[in-house]
């Protein structure tokens, strides 16, 4: 993904967001090192609650020809398929990291337990999956925190990782992730590039993972189906179906994957492996 693509994904685009704090810096290869800026009076603007700080975005890696990916899935852990999940990457013997909404990792937390015992990463998607867009920087900041904070209750520690909901990125979401000592991750390959996948349309969802594939991939599942999980409402039955269709074809896109020569590791391990004291120029 581009720096154009990324930054219209993300809304940073938008003169709207832009308004908010939008990040500067400089871009690499599936990667954004920036800071939070401040113009004006300092004082007024902490008094406002805003920081200096710096945080990466990253949503791929340069592994300079080794072929490697990182898989990762969000919105969990749920009743309806993380466990599915765990067993499909317990059979192939594959890790993965984990997004989890704070308000279900506190709803289930023996599947957190088993994402860990099984040795996958886990990583915050805020605690109750409002997107930054819609929200006042108070919220931001305190769903972010306390979705870091229900992990770390139940494994001791905060996560490295955050990822926001929808892939909004926003200063403000930048200056939380900094304050709580997060780096975030964003995605590269996923179920729809953008060309209307119908929600059950698993062959179209197989032919997107496996065709998007690139070397220093991060690739974006979903074990979870958002608020739904927990709304009075109750589940979506187009994002249920949705997220049956993707886990439907989990299986024959980690063979593809296999079959190419690809090696799986965690968030983590592909930054640290492949990018560790990488400045912006790469």
């Amino acid at each position: 993904m581009d720096r154009r693509t990324f930054l219209r994904r993300a809304g940073l685009g938008s003169a709207g967001v832009a308004a908010v704090a939008a990040p500067v810096g400089t871009y690499a290869l599936g990667h954004h090192v920036g800071s939070t800026q401040l113009d004006g009076n300092y004082s007024a603007s902490v008094k406002a609650g805003m920081t200096r700080g710096g945080v990466n975005v990253w949503w791929s890696v340069d592994t300079d020809g080794d072929k490697v990916l990182a898989l990762t899935f969000d919105d969990g852990p749920t009743k309806q398929f993380t466990a599915e999940v765990l067993d499909i990457l317990g059979r192939y013997e594959v890790p993965a990291t984990f997004f989890l909404i704070g308000e279900m990792v506190v709803r289930l937390p023996d599947l957190v337990q088993r994402m860990v015992d099984d040795g996958h990463e886990v990583a915050n998607h805020t605690y109750d999956h409002f997107s930054a867009a819609i929200q006042s920087p108070a919220d931001v900041r305190a769903t972010i925190e306390r979705g870091a904070d229900a992990i770390a209750e139940l494994v001791g520690d905060r996560p490295r990782w955050f990822r926001p909901v929808k892939g909004h990125v926003t200063g403000t979401v930048l200056t939380a992730a900094a304050e709580l000592g997060h780096d975030l991750a964003l995605w590269s390959v996923s179920r729809d590039p953008g060309n209307g996948t119908a929600v059950d349309d698993m062959a179209g969802v197989r032919a997107n993972y496996i065709e998007a594939l690139h070397e220093g991939a991060v690739v974006i599942f979903h074990d979870g189906i958002g608020r739904s999980a927990f709304e009075a409402t109750g589940p979506d039955d187009d994002l249920v179906l949705a997220r049956r269709t993707e886990i439907d074809a989990l299986p024959e896109v980690i063979e593809a994957y296999l079959a190419e020569g690809y090696r799986m590791v965690s968030i983590s391990e592909l930054i640290d492996e492949h990018a560790a004291g990488r400045d912006a120029t790469g």
